[in-house]
């Protein structure tokens, strides 16, 4: 899987975790961004990416995540 194949797969969670259905989101897309992507909603999205990628994040690199880059950058 390409990097923007697995961008492309991380848009369709945040959409689905974040209830936005026109949500864009580029690898800049941080925290700061967005509002409704605070603490709960990264756990949601952590969650449905390690299912999604059949992975595990440690929690405390979860608790640190701010950007999707940094997620992107822990994808197999």
């Amino acid at each position: 899987m390409t990097r923007a194949e697995k961008l492309a797969r991380l848009q369709e969670i945040f959409r689905d975790v974040l209830d936005q259905p026109g949500l864009r989101v580029t690898e800049d897309f941080s925290t700061a961004d967005c509002p409704e992507w605070d603490s709960v909603a990264t756990v949601q999205i952590v969650l449905a990416t390690e299912a999604a990628f059949s992975l595990r994040v440690p929690m405390e690199t979860v608790a640190g995540l701010r950007t999707v880059r940094e997620l992107l950058d822990l994808l197999p």
